[in-house]
């Protein structure tokens, strides 16, 4: 239920709204100018209406009135009086919206109705998606984001692109769908909106992995606002409006009398919020408003949901992410099989896996945006494919899973000042250090140094720069996880490696959660972080390549002889990700003409015996390579190039 200060913000926004109200209904011709600007988008004419009242600085609260009261009038043009519903499903509209905002015809079609205010076509497109019971929650949704729009369009100085409808409602049904297919996760949000629990509700949508949260708390305020407000209002009869103009005037005033009745305005807003329609019509008939009874509710339902929604959706800027494997960004520069699909920063490119230690990079506040004061930690777990559960990168002898990354700076106290600057990095090995921070007198102290804890978790020190932990977040020894090294071919130079002992390297996800601390033991033991989101496939090989030479002449008895005649080169290379080989001769001599080698490129490989025929080199010494490099990164450095070599000379003719 909402706490006191929560009721509190409520209530001066109303009574603020109220009072806004109040200036513009002392002059019934400049009301009108004011309203019908709105109502015709003309944001030039309504700031110029406002300027006249000198109320541009209270331009949300009259727009929020205006737009709760516009929606009445249309919803009631489009839909007729409002009906109960039997057993209304939120789902069911839910899944209506999805299949609708799937096809832009017919969003294109519903915006150009909207325009014209057209019943029939309207009520056309109702039947289409079958909602004719539900007509008013439809109307009422798609309202409350056009007018959404239109009030962040006509209350804007600077000049901002005009409001796109239909691609508002096409990413708000896409936010939905997502709910929708994750898990449970609309269920679970249906029965946090019921409950007016923001936190469980926001739980719900950033269980879904929902960037855009506001969409679907939009979405549930606008379902509980239609239900409730006409619930409260579905006996009273809805009286003729000749003069859509003057009964929204007629309206003002009445609002503006609320405002010298500040008690009984709380208590309305708090009937709203319970959902108590008895003591909601009790207040109205004391103040006699059963007239203005649907748009009264509406008004202060859409302020409450404002605030609602604020705690449900904290600012994004804050939101704690796992973002990059160091230059890759995890959205954008992975293909469906885990490799990186370009280059980044001027290296990685097509077809590159991962090896050796990965520095995982996001964002960590100091503080839960959702929850003022609640300190954060936060940790990554990988998880192989097919492997049941996931595994926490924890540290351990050697640095264990995590290698070091220095994640910031940070505040201490220090030769007697507080706010000397000091190194922060995570390590595997050891302690976290002390703080203040103790060691041999200088005039820098030594890096602070975090260990994650035996779950991996990682708490964001308070004294670090910024809002928190900023880049690179944890250091993954992916060859401590998915071990490789000498891959052992089990054959000579010049033979091909058999497939039976060809090592490839592994799919795992990697993933972040973010929590509170006071959470951690309940995450722990397998509850839901506040936070999370992962990097669903990722492909690591830390096997190195197979890369084998020798000559055939240097094969059996006399293998340290001169060569004069004949060069065989025996050479295999293998790796499932081998960007590509070549062998190449280092001498002193110069050959005319000169020799050209074998080279190749791509996975595998290859095997073979390139001949020479040495009869006219000149005597000297020489050494062969065979160099290969595979396409792998850490997501900072390339492999190298690395090669293999074997030496002869030619003797005297």
């Amino acid at each position: 239920m909402p706490d006191q200060s929560f009721e509190l913000d409520i209530f001066r926004d109303l009574l603020e709204g109220a009072t806004t109200i109040a200036q513009i209904s002392k002059d019934e011709k400049a009301f009108t100018t004011l309203y019908n600007a709105f109502r015709i988008a003309d944001a030039r004419a309504f700031q110029s209406s406002l300027n006249q009242f000198g109320l541009f600085p209270r331009c949300r609260f009259i727009c929020e009135w205006i737009r709760s009261k516009e929606c009445i009038f249309l919803c009631l043009e489009l839909c007729g009086p409002p009906k109960p519903i039997d057993k209304p499903d939120p789902r069911f509209l839910a899944e209506a919206i999805v299949k609708f905002t799937a096809n832009p015809d017919l969003v294109t079609r519903l915006a150009a109705i909207l325009d014209k205010r057209d019943r029939a076509a309207f009520g056309e497109l109702v039947d289409k998606l079958q909602l004719g019971p539900y007509c008013h929650l439809f109307c009422h949704w798609v309202c409350t984001v056009r007018y959404r729009l239109m009030c962040r369009w006509v209350c804007t100085i600077d000049k901002i692109p005009v409001p796109n409808l239909v691609t508002e409602l096409q990413s708000a049904g896409q936010a939905l769908r997502q709910l929708l297919e994750y898990r449970g996760a609309f269920d679970q949000a249906v029965a946090a909106s019921n409950a007016g629990d923001s936190e469980k509700l926001g739980a719900a949508i950033r269980g879904a992995h929902i960037l855009n949260c506001h969409f679907i708390c939009e979405w549930f305020c606008s379902w509980r606002c239609a239900l409730v407000c006409t619930t409260f209002c579905i006996k009273l009869p809805i009286p003729v409006i000749d003069n859509q103009f003057h009964e929204a005037f007629q309206f003002a005033v009445a609002t503006a009398h609320l405002s010298q009745n500040p008690t009984l305005l709380q208590q309305i807003s708090q009937a709203v919020g319970a959902g108590d329609a008895a003591v909601y019509n009790r207040l109205l008939t004391e103040l006699k408003l059963q007239p203005y009874c649907i748009q009264l509710c509406h008004w202060i339902c859409g302020l409450r949901c404002f605030r609602f929604c604020r705690l449900v959706c904290p600012p994004i800027y804050n939101h704690p992410w796992f973002t990059h494997v160091g230059d890759f960004d995890i959205l954008s520069d992975f293909d469906p099989t885990g490799l990186t699909n370009k280059a980044e920063a001027g290296h990685g490119g097509p077809n590159f896996g991962f090896f050796s230690n990965l520095s995982l990079r996001g964002f960590c506040p100091k503080y839960d945006p959702a929850h003022a004061g609640a300190q954060m930690a936060y940790r990554f777990l990988y998880q192989p494919a097919g492997a049941p559960n996931p595994t926490a990168i924890v540290g351990g002898p050697g640095g264990g899973l995590v290698s070091e990354v220095l994640v910031g700076s940070r505040y201490t106290l220090w030769n007697a000042n507080p706010l000397t600057l000091q190194s922060v990095r995570i390590r595997g090995t050891g302690t976290t250090s002390p703080t203040p921070p103790v060691g041999p007198p200088g005039p820098t102290p030594p890096d602070h140094y975090i260990v994650p804890d035996p779950q991996g978790w990682v708490t964001v020190d308070i004294n670090a720069l910024d809002d928190g932990f900023n880049g690179w977040l944890m250091g993954f020894a992916s060859d401590v996880a998915f071990p490789g090294g000498d891959p052992a071919p089990g054959v000579a130079a010049g033979t091909a490696v058999p497939s039976g002992n060809q090592k490839n390297g592994f799919n795992a996800a990697i993933i972040f959660q973010a929590t509170r601390v006071s959470t951690i033991t309940a995450v722990n033991g397998g509850a839901a972080p506040d936070y999370t989101n992962q990097l669903s496939l990722i492909h690591i090989n830390n096997w190195n390549e197979v890369n084998l030479i020798n000559l055939q002449e240097f094969i059996g008895p006399g293998s340290c002889s001169p060569l004069s005649t004949d060069l065989h080169i025996l050479y295999t290379t293998d790796h499932e990700l081998l960007a590509n080989w070549f062998i190449d001769l280092v001498t002193a001599a110069t050959i005319t003409p000169a020799p050209t080698f074998p080279a190749g490129a791509g996975p595998r490989g290859a095997a073979a015996t390139d001949f020479h025929n040495i009869t006219t080199w000149p005597t000297c010494s020489y050494l062969v390579r065979l160099h290969t490099r595979r396409s792998l990164t850490t997501g900072l450095l390339d492999d190298s190039d690395k090669w293999n070599f074997v030496t002869f000379c030619i003797g005297k003719k």
